[in-house]
């Protein structure tokens, strides 16, 4: 089953690990421009309210009277748009400990910003000016969101983001391949070296898969020689078994013979059963070339000994000039159960059709049947030796396994489907040559 983008493992760790790190680079990069911003603010604050303070003092000591309030803002009308303008201020001279400008209670200020300024008479005055400054922190947070920064960020991150998850995904999808490679009856398939020395999780699961490999690979050679070794030695028990009950035959009346010839039916099964089984692990032994062939060359012939051998079975043929690699014995076999399993399966009268279509790097040989067709279950099933649904009694379930293997040896893929109505439909998919 075909993966959504959108849950695919290399998108899920890319977007985490770009949205996270791009949220902790830029919230610290604004937390920390913010407080940077506000403490240089605070210094320039007390630098404006230190001067201006001076020239109020210097004013009162010549003119012995207190400055208003108003010229206190007017002096600062060029700082409010800058948010540099103090809203609360009050001199107090030390040495009577007169208020000399403000009225307002010291205790209210917020961040009360407190500096010492002595005149040129040398007396001395208390400043406390209130600092705070209104956050305004949306405006900030939108500003920098826009800026030329954040954008420089979202490129690093993306870029941080994309190295992890390719080192995360790409060895994941090689050892998947791999295991498909095994699935599809590459028995010989292993990891490269590159992957198997890494020294992680992903090289230890490489290592261990190499073993499983290993491991699949001889038990399947040993069931293979093990059908092979029981096959050839039954061939002889088998032969006797006939034998003596063709000599039991010429010695009973003809009222029994009926026993004779059931018993020499169900040596023949036995017979069949035992060429399939050895027709399987033939299989592997076959040459597996790497000459190209026309198509033709095998499905003519094929056709035309259905048309003969099962003349109930229109079959619709049009010859192609495709080509692929490999042995034709191999494709010829593969198509020979698959034709055989649509005839046997199939009601007298419908139509078999098999159709070549060229890809831009596929050759598939579609075959299709108007049979009852399987469900979803069956699919599933169909392909594994020694497997017959119900109702099919003829054949022993090794036909399908012979054809896919068959195809796997030329380097292709044997899926099947069946559409609501539409009987069984089996597409063979090669490489072009």
């Amino acid at each position: 089953m075909a993966i959504r983008w959108y849950k695919r493992l290399f998108l899920k760790i890319f977007i985490t690990v770009w949205v996270t790190s791009f949220l902790v680079i830029a919230l610290t990069a604004f937390v920390v421009g913010h407080l940077s911003e506000k403490e240089r603010d605070r210094d320039v604050l007390s630098a404006r309210v230190l001067g201006q303070a001076e020239l109020m003092i210097d004013r009162y000591e010549r003119n012995g009277r207190l400055p208003a309030m108003k010229e206190w803002r007017r002096s600062h009308d060029d700082l409010r748009e800058k948010r540099w303008f103090p809203i609360k201020v009050q001199i107090v001279a030390l040495s009577s400990g007169k208020v000399i400008f403000g009225r307002e209670n010291i205790r209210k200020f917020r961040e009360p910003l407190t500096l010492k300024v002595t005149s040129d008479s040398g007396s001395e005055y208390q400043v406390v000016a209130e600092t705070h400054l209104p956050p305004n922190l949306g405006a900030k947070l939108f500003g920098f969101f826009l800026s030329v920064q954040v954008g420089l960020l979202m490129v690093v991150a993306g870029i941080a983001a994309l190295l992890i998850s390719l080192m995360v995904v790409r060895p994941v999808n090689r050892l998947r391949q791999y295991t498909c490679d095994l699935y599809n009856g590459d028995l010989s398939a292993r990891t490269d070296d590159s992957l198997s020395r890494r020294g992680d999780e992903i090289g230890e699961l490489s290592r261990e898969f190499n073993q499983m490999a290993e491991y699949v690979e001889q038990t399947l050679q040993s069931n293979t020689h093990l059908l092979q070794d029981v096959s050839h030695e039954l061939r002889a028990p088998l032969a006797r078994l006939q034998m003596a009950a063709g000599l039991a035959g010429q010695k009973m009346s003809d009222t029994d013979q009926q026993y004779i010839e059931r018993i020499n039916q169900e040596c023949e099964r036995i017979n069949r059963l035992i060429d399939e089984i050895l027709r399987l692990s033939r299989l592997e032994q076959m040459e597996v070339s790497d000459q190209p062939f026309v198509l033709n060359s095998v499905i003519d012939t094929l056709v035309d000994d259905f048309r003969f051998s099962a003349s109930q079975h229109p079959i619709e043929w049009h010859p192609v000039a495709y080509r692929i690699k490999g042995n034709p014995a191999l494709l010829e076999r593969a198509l020979s159960n698959i034709l055989g399993n649509a005839v046997k399966h199939t009601p007298a009268g419908t139509q078999i059709s098999i159709v070549a279509e060229l890809t831009a790097d596929k050759v598939n040989i579609r075959i299709t049947d108007q049979g009852e067709g399987l469900s979803a279950e069956q699919l599933a099933k169909m392909f594994k030796p020694f497997v017959r649904f119900t109702g099919q009694q003829n054949g022993y379930g090794l036909g399908l396994s012979i054809a896919q293997r068959a195809t796997q040896l030329l380097g292709g893929s044997l899926t099947a489907s069946s559409p609501a109505g539409a009987g069984l439909e089996l597409l063979l998919s090669f490489p072009k040559a």
